[in-house]
Formats: C-alpha cells, sequence, structure tokens
C-alpha cells in the first residue's frame, strides 16, 4: 500500500485580484481547491472592489508579471493555465513573448474578462486587439460572455433570440481561430420553445433542472410552490463549439434568479482548467470536452444555487459546495428536496407504474368497478392499522421534537382516514363488523409487514423512507387526478380523491419530506447508504403497485 501523499495537478491562474474575494484571483483558487487541485498565481492588477462594484484598478507592470510567471515555472510547470483580467495590451505582449519561447506549453483557458458585472470597463481597445492578434493563437479555449463574444466579432447587433445567440456563435468561430469555444448565454433568457425548434439539429444536454422529467411529478411541483419556489420557465442556453470536429452542442438549464453572481465566468473558466489538469488521472470523471462542459457548468450552477447572502450588490458564489462528498446536493432554494427526487427517480418507470396504475386511472374516471374498490378498501383499512404502528414506532425513535410531532402528525391524520374508510364502507353497504372480519390479502400481509419490520431492525432513516412511499405516493395520485380532470361530479369516489388532493393531506406530506430531506442532511449519508435507502423505497413502491393490482383484480 503506497502511504506517500497524493500529488495534486497543478493548475495555473493568471488574473486579477478582487479585494472583495468574489472573482478574480481568489475565485479561481477557491475553484480549483473545490477540484482538489493545486493552485498558482500571477496577479495581473490589483482592484479594490466589493459587491457593489469596482471602485479602482492598480496595474501591476508587465515585467513584474513575467517575473512571477518566470518563478513559478521554474520551479514546477503548471499543467493547465488559465487567463483572466489581462489589463493593458503590454501585458499580453509580454505574456505572449514568455509563453512562445517555452519548448512546451500547457493548455490554456482564456476567460475574456473585459466589463465587470457592475458595468466598469476592465480592458482598454488597444489591449483586446492585442489578445486578437497576439494571444489567440496560443488558446486551446475560450469563455466568453454575450457582449465579450460580441466585442470579439465587433458586433454590435441586438440579441434576442437563440438564433441570434447561434449566429454570434458561427461569426465567433469564424473570427477567433481557437479549437474550443464556449459561449456563455447567461446574459439571455430563451424559450423552451426556442430549444425545441432547434433539438433536431444540435444535440441538447440539460441541466438536471431543465429536463422536463421532474416536471411530471406533481407532488414535488406542489412542494417547490409550498416552499416559495416555483421552477423558471426561462432557459439559459451555452453553446460549446469544437471547430476540429465541427460540433456544437447546446448546454441548456432554466435560469437561477440569484444576486449572487459575481466571479461566474472566472469561476467557470478555472472549473475548465482544473478538469483539465485532471484528464487522465485517476480520480478523472470527465475525459471528453462534453463531460468537461457539463461537469463545469454543473459546479458552477450549483455554487449559484447554494451561494450564501453577502454584501449590499453581486454577492459571491458558494465555491465550497464540493468541500464534503455528498451522493446529492444540500437543499437549496432552487432545489429543495434532491433526495426525494432521488429516490422517485432512481426507479422511474416503476413510480410510474405505481402512481399512474390503471386502478388509479379509473377510480378517477369513476369506471372502477364497485367491487374492485370495496376489495381494495377492506384491505387499506387493515393496512392503516399497521402504518399507524409503523409512525408510533418512528415516534419512539425519534430524536427531536419536529420529528416527533412529523409521526404524531401522520399517525393522526392515518385515524382521519380510517374514519372515512369506515363510512365510505358503510356507504357501500359494508358495516364495521364486517370490515374488520375481513381477512388480510397476501399483498396487504407482505406491504405492513416488510415496513414494520424495517421500523424494527433499521433506524429512523430506514422507517422515515419506508413509509414516505404511501404518504409521498397518495398525494401525488391525489394531484395527478385533479389536475388532469378527474371526473368529480357523479364520481362515487369522489370524497377520496379530494381527501387525498386536499391542504391537510399535504400539509403532512410537506412536513415529512421537509423533515426527511434535513435527516439525510443531518446524518450526512454515504453512497452505500444511499443505495440502501433507494433498495428500501423501491421495495416499498412496488409493494403500493401491487396494493393497486390487488383491488383491481380483487385477489
Amino acid at each position: 500500500m503506497d502511504l506517500s501523499p497524493r500529488k495534486q495537478p497543478h493548475v495555473m491562474t493568471i488574473a486579477g485580484s478582487d479585494s472583495g474575494g468574489g472573482a478574480g484571483i481568489q475565485a479561481d483558487l477557491k475553484t480549483i481547491a473545490a477540484f482538489h487541485c493545486y493552485g498558482t498565481s500571477v496577479i495581473t492588477a490589483l482592484t479594490a472592489q466589493n459587491t457593489l462594484g469596482v471602485q479602482a484598478v492598480h496595474e501591476v507592470p508587465s515585467d513584474f508579471v513575467v517575473k512571477q510567471l518566470r518563478s513559478v515555472f521554474d520551479d514546477e510547470p503548471p499543467l493547465t493555465i488559465k487567463l483572466g483580467m489581462l489589463t493593458s495590451s503590454s501585458t499580453i505582449t509580454s505574456l505572449v513573448d514568455y509563453l512562445s519561447k517555452l519548448p512546451s506549453r500547457p493548455p490554456i483557458i482564456l476567460d475574456p474578462v473585459m466589463i465587470s458585472t457592475s458595468g466598469h470597463t476592465l480592458l482598454p481597445d488597444n489591449a483586446i486587439e492585442a489578445i486578437k492578434t497576439e494571444l489567440l493563437p496560443f488558446v486551446q479555449w475560450i469563455t466568453p460572455n454575450l457582449p465579450e463574444a460580441q466585442r470579439l466579432c465587433g458586433n454590435s447587433s441586438t440579441l434576442s433570440t437563440l438564433s441570434d445567440m447561434l449566429s454570434l456563435a458561427d461569426e465567433l468561430t469564424r473570427k477567433v481561430p481557437v479549437p474550443i469555444i464556449l459561449l456563455k448565454g447567461g446574459h439571455l433568457s430563451v424559450t423552451r420553445q426556442q430549444v425545441a425548434e432547434l433539438v433536431s439539429k444540435y444535440p441538447v444536454v440539460w441541466d438536471k433542472q431543465g429536463d422536463d422529467a421532474e416536471d411530471t411529478i406533481e407532488i414535488l411541483a406542489a412542494f417547490r410552490k409550498s416552499v416559495g419556489y416555483q421552477l423558471s420557465e426561462e432557459l439559459v442556453v451555452d453553446i460549446l463549439v469544437e471547430q476540429e470536429e465541427k460540433r456544437t452542442t447546446l448546454f441548456v438549464g432554466r435560469k437561477i434568479e440569484s444576486q449572487s453572481t459575481h466571479g461566474t465566468g472566472c469561476t467557470l473558466s478555472s472549473a475548465i482548467a482544473s478538469l483539465l489538469a485532471l484528464k487522465g488521472s485517476a480520480s478523472s470523471q470527465t475525459n471528453s470536452v462534453i463531460d468537461i462542459c457539463k461537469r463545469a457548468t454543473a459546479f458552477t450552477r450549483s455554487a449559484i444555487a447554494s451561494a450564501f447572502p453577502y454584501g449590499q450588490g453581486h454577492g459571491p458564489l458558494n465555491h465550497s459546495h464540493l468541500t464534503v462528498s455528498r451522493p446529492i446536493p444540500l437543499p437549496t432554494s432552487t432545489d429543495p428536496h434532491p433526495f426525494m427526487t432521488r429516490l422517485i427517480q432512481s426507479n422511474l418507470p416503476l413510480w410510474k407504474s405505481y402512481v399512474r396504475h390503471p386502478f388509479v386511472v379509473q377510480l378517477g374516471e369513476g369506471t372502477l368497478p364497485r367491487e374492485c374498490f370495496q376489495h381494495y378498501i377492506k384491505q387499506d383499512y387493515h393496512y392503516l392499522r399497521h402504518y399507524a404502528r409503523a409512525h408510533a414506532l418512528g415516534a419512539f425513535k425519534a430524536q427531536t421534537f419536529s420529528e416527533i410531532e412529523a409521526f404524531t402528525d401522520i399517525a393522526k391524520h392515518v385515524v382521519m382516514e380510517s374514519s372515512m374508510h369506515v363510512e365510505f364502507c358503510e356507504s357501500f353497504g359494508i358495516s364495521l363488523s364486517e370490515l374488520q372480519a375481513t381477512p388480510e390479502s397476501a399483498p396487504n400481509a407482505a406491504y405492513s409487514r416488510y415496513i414494520l419490520d424495517v421500523g424494527q431492525s433499521g433506524d429512523i432513516l430506514d422507517l422515515y423512507v419506508a413509509v414516505a412511499s404511501c404518504l409521498v405516493g397518495y398525494g401525488e395520485v391525489g394531484l395527478w387526478l385533479r389536475k388532469h380532470g378527474a371526473k368529480l361530479e357523479g364520481n362515487p369516489y369522489r370524497r377520496w380523491i379530494e381527501d387525498y388532493s386536499g391542504p391537510e393531506y399535504f400539509g403532512a406530506i410537506q412536513r415529512g419530506i421537509t423533515n426527511l430531506e434535513q435527516r439525510i442532511v443531518a446524518e450526512g449519508v454515504g453512497e452505500g447508504r444511499m443505495k440502501r435507502l433507494e433498495g428500501i423505497w423501491q421495495e416499498c413502491v412496488k409493494l403500493e403497485r401491487d396494493f393497486w393490482e390487488m383491488g383491481l383484480n380483487k385477489t
């Protein structure tokens, strides 16, 4: 076994210093460290700035910039170089002169910083010309935003659609001789229709919150709304152009409404530089250009979404969100239910077979045979007794008052459900004594005993997940039926639909999901434990589906 310290890939950043800590050298080094690389820096300028803007810039003499560069290279050359704010044509010329004399050069990623978020001009016209004529031949990647791309192209047209942005990307490929261009679209919001029109022409990589998959889960949409967040309908598109492969790829994600965007470009380009330095190493998860862009973009978006409030203007990103390795991200205002999302999407076809079961569809239409519903509700009456016992066990194992309250709250709702079942049965001509005398079916016994076994042999988190499939699934069914036009007038099952889509039941679901997400964060669940929880969830979803099947087939 080799116990010697593992060497980190060396990434250099050449950029300006941000006294506010959100952009420039500071953002670069934080990002490089987040990817477990070793960062060195060459400072081209000192800035007096904060979240409100840039108050002053002090340019570092170009000969001293080169001295910093030579000092690092003489000790140990970097694997990649990220270029940011370069301040002047003399600095650019000096850098090019040094780089051109190297026997071998590492890949160079250029973030052409020209204008600050607050509108401060950071690069004079002669420096922009020096970038185009002297520096670009040495660059492998360039990551301009839309205003920077227009400056490089001499394009002053108004950009209002995704097609306009694609035209700019095409112009950029003709005028900027760089192998890989990532045109950042954060300055322009586009519609889903604009993306849909181009899907057949260009490959599209969706961010996890940009795809439609989650939108079909009614209960999660309702939960997001309950905590004050709705997924934005506005999309942001980054365009990746690989000139040698003649391939253009669209990276699409929902717009994140946030004031914490200071240093976004620095962060993205440093993430790319770090992933390039990791390329081919044992710890690398990405090797292709598309994979690198996907991971760098995901890191940057998560850093924006999880950013903490700081300052009075455009605050910094949260570069440390990868400091602790987690199988899922922490809940944020834009993603308040990452664990529940992972559970449902761990086997989406299975979930759909449960919440869109023919029993459910016929129930919503009012066409479900009366004897099928009678058989189901008799068995559900017995199941609820075991479900209540599981929640009593959860309250016993709970470690906080909120958890005790959550389990007790759902147990109270179970009592209400049981009363509803008794009333339903009476309306169907089934007496309480007949209900109690009905023997449990095999699917009922299998499901209820599994939950109780998990609760007795596992810990509180196992039990949370075991009871969640019923709690969340019935809410999903209720909301889906109401949203998609369940027949209520004259429907013999109207009260069932209204109860499971009503505010009281949803309140129990909301508290259940919140406590579950908090418990996952508190325990710091690793990937191995996550797989066990997914296994419990999927088994319970399967047993729930079999419960509907039992009712439909009267088995």
